[in-house]
């Protein structure tokens, strides 16, 4: 890559401007001090001139250096956190935008290094590909939550214990109730349906001979009966039910509001659900 020097000889900037662009630099460029106490430059001097030069001119040609320059950074942020049956392209292609959009928006002047600025970005992009695509149906925001940090405490206590967790075992370490583990694992089924492509007895493939139902239908039938279930609960069993499954308040959150623990308002909670279930299947 040509040096900021060569870069500056060769765009219609004045001698002005380019002195004005080196003092930035000078001004801007992050320090650290090593342990013998000198104070020396925290990145890439070159780099940093040219981030600079783009907060200050905005130019597509020194956006394509910086890209090229991060390029491998954003790649590897993608590979970190990509999952089994997710096509990696999709993942760095997101990584490379939000590479661009963080250089879009990154101002040299806080004199914070880029990466730190542009890793939430990222990551934050590619965490919104997941929930959004993932997912072949739509899940409550608890069912990621809780299936993000299921998969981490499992592969915490394998490590620890050197076997597979038991539920119980991760239940223990999460601190939320096992049912509450089982439901959100049995919701994260949605991620892998099954294929209809399959052949049936009578030689055609499943998708020409299972039939369609009509959504609106369906969904206008379930929200009757779920009213008539509704109205089988308490006052506290309905306000509990609006608070979690409509307003998306957290079981935290809600058991500040009845001034009772957490554990408490998931034995509501199932109960509460176990009871309108009951009612629906009646």
């Amino acid at each position: 890559m040509a040096s900021v020097t060569t870069l500056q000889r060769g765009s219609s900037a004045t001698g002005a401007e380019a002195r004005a662009d080196e003092q930035v630099v000078v001004d801007t460029i992050p320090t650290d001090v090593d342990v013998d106490g000198r104070v020396a430059a925290a990145v890439d001097r070159r780099v940093w001139a040219l981030h600079v030069r783009y907060a200050r001119r905005r130019d597509s040609a020194t956006l394509v250096l910086l890209s090229e320059e991060y390029d491998r950074y954003a790649l590897s942020i993608a590979h970190r956190l990509h999952r089994h049956g997710e096509p990696l392209e999709d993942l760095e292609q997101i990584a490379r935008e939000a590479l661009v959009l963080s250089l879009q928006r990154f101002d040299p002047s806080r004199g914070i290094p880029f990466p730190g600025f542009a890793t939430p970005t990222i990551m934050g992009a590619i965490r919104r590909h997941y929930r959004d695509h993932g997912w072949s149906v739509r899940v409550p925001r608890w069912v990621h939550d809780t299936t993000v940090a299921v998969r981490r405490a499992v592969d915490q206590l394998t490590n620890s214990l050197g076997r597979s967790p038991t539920v119980d075992e991760v239940s223990e370490c999460l601190g939320i109730s096992v049912e509450r583990i089982l439901q959100a694992e049995e919701a994260a089924e949605a991620r892998n349906p099954g294929s209809l492509d399959v052949d049936s007895p009578e030689g055609a493939s499943s998708h020409e001979v299972v039939g369609r139902t009509d959504s609106q239908l369906v969904e206008a039938e379930n929200h009757v009966a779920l009213r008539q279930a509704m109205a089988h609960l308490g006052p506290r069993e309905r306000e509990l039910i609006g608070l979690y499954y409509f307003e998306e308040q957290s079981q935290t959150q809600i058991a500040a509001r009845f001034g009772v623990s957490q554990m408490q308002v998931s034995r509501w909670l199932t109960s509460a659900v176990g009871r309108i279930r009951g009612q629906m299947a009646a």
